[in-house]
Formats: structure tokens, sequence, C-alpha cells
């Protein structure tokens, strides 16, 4: 039997080309996964920096906001302005005793039963003189 050497460097040029094909294609692979790595990261770096900015300008606006709802501010534009509000540590506190559930359905039903007057009083039919 003769043995054919070109088969043999045919299948081991194939199986070269092929190991090849095969490594462009994993370091293709790589190289873009490295693309989009970079991509991703630059992304988040942005994103970052808009959160950092967004928190610096939150906190000046807290700080601003603190500053216009100062209580002797607030006094001064209610004096200026004549709104005559009060602040609610002056407002006296009057506790309720009574049944406050039958007050609030009293209040709400007020309209379909009206009350019943407390005097009856006769009606009067005036005719008009010509």
């Amino acid at each position: 039997m003769k043995r054919n050497s070109q088969a043999f460097v045919h299948q081991l040029l194939v199986c070269l080309l092929v190991t090849m094909a095969f490594g462009g294609t994993i370091g293709l692979g790589t190289v873009w996964m490295r693309h989009q790595i970079s991509v991703t990261a630059k992304a988040n770096r942005t994103l970052l920096a808009e959160i950092n900015d967004v928190n610096r300008r939150s906190a000046a606006l807290e700080v601003q906001i603190r500053g216009e709802q100062r209580p002797e501010l607030l006094r001064e534009l209610n004096l200026r302005f004549r709104l005559g509000l009060v602040p609610m540590n002056e407002i006296p506190v009057v506790h309720v005793t009574e049944n406050i559930t039958q007050r609030m359905v009293e209040r709400a039903n007020r309209w379909s039963f009206p009350p019943e007057p407390k005097e009856n009083r006769p009606v009067v039919l005036r005719l008009a003189q010509r």
C-alpha cells in the first residue's frame, strides 16, 4: 500500500487554517469585548458625573430653601406684605370632648335632613291692593 504524503499535508494545512480562523475569531471577539467594556465604562463615568452634578445642585437648592424658611425672614415677609399669618405655635389648642363620629355624621348629612323649625309660625297671605 502506497502512502500519500500530500493527503497528510492537505489535512495538516486544513487543520492549521481552521486553527488560525478559530484563533482569529477568538482574538476578534476579545477585542470587541474589550471595546464594549471601555464604552460601558465611559458611559458609567458620564452617568456618575451627571449624578454628582444633580446631587450638588440639589444640595445647593436645599441650602437656599432652608435659608428662605428662616423664621425671622418669614415673620418679616408676613409683616411687609401684611398677610396676617399666625405661627402654629401661637394658635391655641382646643380639646374636643364631644363625640366626633356623631358630629361628623351630622355634618355630612345636614343637607339631606334639614333641621326642623323650632317654632311654627302661621303663614299669612295678603292680597295686593289695587
